[in-house]
Parts: C-alpha cells; sequence; structure tokens
C-alpha cells in the first residue's frame, strides 16, 4: 500500500485508526449485563490503580457467577492486544482530572459516540472527539494544527507494534491538503519537530529532500524500516515557489542561488543545474549542492516539455509558469532528451543585442564551440536571411547592419558569388559595382575605412597596392591623424605590406 498522505513533515494528528482497533473490546456483551454492576471498576479495577493485571476481569472471576453450565457458559477470553501508538494511561487521567476538580466518568470517553448515547453500559472504545471534548482549550478538533500530538500519542519510531499497513492508513490532517502546505511545512523549532514525528520517519522527507542528510529537523527524526518500506516506491513531489512563475526567473535566479544555496539545496541536486549549467557560469555554487545518487531524493529535473515521455498527469503540486518552456520530471519520469530552451521563439537569428548587452551571460549554457558552430566564418546554415535577401543584400552588407563575417568568410564566399554575377573586381580600378558614381576613385577612401570588410566582397589585396604601396602611385591611404609609430609598435610587419623598407627610418 503506497502511503500517499505521507508526504514531508509536519504532522500534527494522532492515529485514529489505532483507536478504533479497539472498540469491540473482545466482543463483551456489555448490554446484556447492564443490570448486574453498578460500577465499571467491579470487573476493571485496574483501571483507576494502574495495574494491568487487574485491567480486564479475569476467567476465575466470571465463574463467581457462571458456573459452567450450558445456560452459563463462560465463551469470553479477554481482549486482544491491539497495536497502537497511544501512550494514555487512566491512572494519570484520573488523578489530573480530579486535581481540575472533575473526576473522571468513563462514560465521557466510552459512550458511543453517534448521537451521544451515553446510556449505562453501552460502550464503545474512545474517540478522539471525546477526547476533545475536555481538551478544547488546546485543539479545537483531533487533527487541528495547533494540536500537541505527544500529550497522548509517542513517535511512531517507539511504536513498534504498528504494522506498515497501520502507519499507511493513518488520517491527513486538513492542513496537509492547503495548497500552500509543501511551501510552509518546514519545522522551525524541537517542538513541531516533535509533532512531525507523531507520524513520520527521516525516510518520509528523504523521499523529497535532496538534502535531507544536512538539514537538523530531518536529522532529529528517527530513521524507521516500514516507513522505508511505504515510501520505496513513492514519487516525490515538488512545488513551484512563487519567485520561480516570474517570467524573469530563469534569467536572474543566480543571485538568489548564490546568497541562499541550502533553500535550492531542498529540491535541487547538481544534475538539476547542470541541465542548463552546461558551461563555467555558477560552478561554484552548483558544486554545493547535493549530488543525486542511489538511493537519494533525485530532486528536481528541468527539461523541454515535448521531450517529456506522457506518464498522466503532472503532480497536482506543480504549478507550471505561464508560457513556460520547462517542466519538473524526476529521475523516475522517462525522460527522453535533457534538452532545455531557455531562450523565446527566434532567439537563435536575434541574440546578437542579448549578447553584446551583457543582459545573458552566453558561458553558463554554452561552450565555444556552440557560437563557432555558425559563427566560425564559413558556416552557410539556411533560414537565417528572409525571402528575396539575396536581391537586396548589398545596403545591409554595406551599412553593417548585420555582421556577416560572423558565418561568411566574405573574401571567398561573398567574392566567388560575385564573381559569378560579373561584378566583382577583376584588375580594373573603378569596378563594376561602382560604374554610377563617376568620382568614385576619389571618395572610396572613407568607405574603405567604413567598412573594409565589405570591400573584399570583390576586391583582393593587390588591387589596392596598385595606388597604396611604394611600387604602386604612391597615394598615400593614411588619414591626418594616422600614428605610424603606435602601430609599428604593435605589429611593424603591417607596414612592409604596402612599403619596401622602414618607413619610420627615412
Amino acid at each position: 500500500m503506497k502511503m500517499r498522505h505521507l508526504l514531508v513533515p509536519v504532522v500534527l494528528a494522532a492515529a485514529a485508526a489505532t483507536l478504533a482497533t479497539q472498540q469491540p473490546r473482545g466482543g463483551f456483551p456489555h448490554a446484556r449485563h447492564a443490570k448486574l454492576f453498578p460500577t465499571c471498576a467491579g470487573c476493571h479495577a485496574g483501571i483507576l490503580s494502574g495495574d494491568s493485571a487487574a485491567m480486564f476481569p479475569t476467567k476465575a472471576v466470571c465463574a463467581q457467577c457462571h458456573n459452567g453450565t450450558d445456560v452459563h457458559r463462560v465463551s469470553w477470553s479477554g481482549p486482544s492486544t491491539h497495536a497502537t501508538n497511544l501512550k494514555f494511561s487512566h491512572a494519570e487521567h484520573a488523578m489530573m482530572s480530579a486535581q481540575g476538580g472533575a473526576a473522571a466518568q468513563c462514560v465521557n470517553c466510552h459512550g458511543q459516540q453517534a448521537g451521544r448515547d451515553t446510556a449505562w453500559m453501552h460502550v464503545a472504545g474512545a474517540d478522539p472527539s471525546a477526547c476533545i471534548a475536555c481538551h478544547r482549550h488546546q485543539a479545537p478538533e483531533h487533527l487541528a494544527s495547533s494540536a500537541d500530538c505527544a500529550t497522548c500519542h509517542k513517535p511512531l519510531a517507539e511504536a513498534a507494534g504498528l504494522s506498515g499497513a497501520a502507519i499507511a492508513a493513518f488520517p491527513k490532517p486538513p492542513s496537509h491538503s492547503d495548497p500552500n502546505w509543501l511551501a510552509t511545512h518546514a519545522p522551525t523549532n524541537d517542538a513541531q519537530v516533535a509533532q512531525c514525528a507523531t507520524c513520520h520517519a527521516r525516510e518520509s522527507c528523504e523521499r523529497c529532500h535532496a538534502n535531507a542528510d544536512r538539514l537538523p529537523a530531518i536529522r532529529a527524526l528517527a530513521s524507521d524500516a516500514r516507513v522505508a518500506a511505504l515510501e520505496r516506491d513513492a514519487k516525490p513531489v515538488y512545488f513551484t515557489p512563487a519567485s520561480h512563475l516570474a517570467s524573469s526567473w530563469r534569467y536572474g535566479h543566480g543571485a538568489s542561488a548564490r546568497s541562499n544555496t541550502g533553500s535550492c539545496a531542498s529540491c535541487h541536486t547538481q544534475t538539476s543545474c547542470r541541465t542548463c549549467h552546461t558551461g563555467e557560469l555558477g560552478r561554484d555554487v552548483i558544486q554545493r549542492l547535493p549530488e543525486a545518487k542511489p538511493g537519494r531524493a533525485s530532486g528536481v529535473v528541468l527539461v523541454e516539455a515535448s521531450q517529456r515521455e506522457p506518464l498522466g498527469a503532472t503532480p497536482a503540486s506543480y504549478a507550471a509558469p505561464t508560457g513556460a518552456a520547462l517542466i519538473l520530471a524526476t529521475a523516475r519520469d522517462t525522460v527522453r532528451s535533457a534538452k532545455v530552451r531557455v531562450h523565446p521563439d527566434g532567439f537563435a537569428t536575434n541574440h546578437k543585442d542579448a549578447a553584446a548587452s551583457g543582459q545573458l551571460n552566453c558561458q553558463g549554457c554554452h561552450q565555444p564551440r556552440d557560437c563557432t558552430a555558425c559563427h566560425d566564418g564559413v558556416s552557410t546554415r539556411g533560414n537565417y536571411h528572409p525571402s528575396d535577401f539575396m536581391a537586396r543584400h548589398a545596403t545591409g552588407a554595406y551599412a553593417q547592419e548585420q555582421n556577416c563575417s560572423s558565418c561568411h568568410r566574405v573574401e571567398t564566399f561573398c567574392r566567388s558569388c560575385h564573381q559569378k554575377a560579373g561584378i566583382a573586381n577583376s584588375g580594373g580600378v573603378r569596378g563594376v559595382a561602382h560604374t554610377g558614381q563617376p568620382l568614385w576613385l576619389l571618395q572610396h577612401g572613407q568607405a574603405a575605412r567604413q567598412g573594409l570588410t565589405s570591400c573584399t566582397a570583390c576586391h583582393q589585396q593587390r588591387d589596392c597596392l596598385r595606388c597604396h604601396s611604394s611600387l604602386g602611385l604612391h597615394v598615400n591611404p593614411h588619414g591626418p591623424d594616422f600614428n605610424a609609430e603606435a602601430m609599428a609598435s604593435r605589429n611593424k610587419q603591417v607596414c612592409f605590406v604596402c612599403h619596401l623598407s622602414d618607413p619610420l627610418k627615412k
């Protein structure tokens, strides 16, 4: 049986199911003896004294009235022992009631509760609601959050006689059905930890908490093999914190992770983060998270929604962010791919501004090879430019609306196409593309300084050297503010492209 309600602490309730098992009291016909006994103590003398041997009448006591004939044969053999997590003492209760000025009456707890049947010898097992009738000053109902479970119950780990089925049948307090329960259930003091221990063991928490071994509240709970068996096949249940629902959370969660890594570790392991963080960003923070290991909670795994195999409904406690491309999964879910899509549609062709602005740290998720796969000056991947781009790309290329060299090696890719189109320079000084500008030769210097890359789409270096070299027409290509010494100090070999000798020695 799966203990679906044993989520994560705190359970503030007691086990009413264990009380219910005591109600038949061995099937003794109390009502048939109503006229024979004026008090309960006639048969239950040990109740108030605490003498367990005299708690119930023996056969010898019954034989004082029953002589053993067919009519008066005793068939009742006494009540059987029932496993319970109660630590109730009749003697202590009677003493405390007397001290409070109100003598304890058996009928207060053992009268049949349906319709409050308090007729003499109409006996039933104690019901928790009967306890609340006196203890209303402490809790409004049996499973109320304000109830002090330790008053009547011992910790689950100490109730060794309870079976796994009995533990699985523990009632679920109403507080545990609150939508915000998972977000607020963490105990903050020893008293709340003791409340958890009434129905939970350490394994109850370890099902979901990847960092269970680091949390004092969980370590304070005892381990229990029965709970471990119930939790073994139960899936962890996670919720989405309100902060995670913000549209900016995926990009801005780093600050929160650095300042409060322990909070992240309750749901996330190193694997959770490395689903996205394949680069160096956040490595020091990620290393502070627990590792996902066998026998430990797997933590939340982020996967692209389309990559998750249909396994039924997503856990009810998980609220998916509006428009989010990520979903929560666990190691027990079948996932075809760990690919995560955090960027909006069209980002691959429009990421230049975001990358340049520093809004995103690309290294957090990407390796250099992810960029060079496109930005290597060689790739010719399709579907980047809009339709009819070839017919009107000249203006955009000249205005540097896009950096063509990110994907194309202009001196080879562009020139080869321009040569086929008959517009590449083949030795002339004007070029076919500039025939509409009569004074182009005198004006081209400014264009070359603004975008020399666009010139290489049609021209080769030798076209420039025909004029701008010591072997050509000796036309000086340098502007009035050119600092020859500074340029030479960086790379003097560049000077010898146009000059046969060192121009600084003249």
